[in-house]
């Protein structure tokens, strides 16, 4: 089973499967990126910062369709939108960090990225 949905991420882009694995190269470009920032904002009790970088890595999941990931990721930018990153330190970010290795292992074994 896959971590994201192909059909409807292919839908959303009209069926253009290059721009779907150039979007994936992407992917695997920002996405630790922006989990290291994430991380970073947590360390320095920054939830706005957090609550950015958090934001961005969501709307980059969200573009696969990998459900869980977005789910984790919305709650993540909820609670450090109250200033709270409890939940950040409590489990979650790592549920959303695998979330994101599993993504990339997907694009990787359909050849759309080179080994991640």
């Amino acid at each position: 089973m896959s971590s994201f949905d192909i059909d409807r991420a292919l839908r959303a882009l009209e069926g253009n499967e290059e721009l779907l694995k150039d979007l994936a190269s992407m992917f695997v470009e920002d996405a630790p990126i922006l989990l290291g920032h994430v991380k970073a904002a947590v360390t320095d009790n920054d939830s706005m910062q957090a609550r950015t970088a958090i934001h961005s890595l969501k709307g980059l999941v969200s573009t696969f369709y990998a459900t869980s990931g977005v789910e984790i990721a919305q709650r993540l930018e909820n609670s450090a939108a109250v200033g709270n990153l409890d939940e950040f330190r409590n489990g979650a970010l790592q549920r959303l960090e695998e979330c994101v290795s599993s993504v990339a292992a997907d694009f990787e074994a359909r050849g759309w990225v080179g080994r991640v």
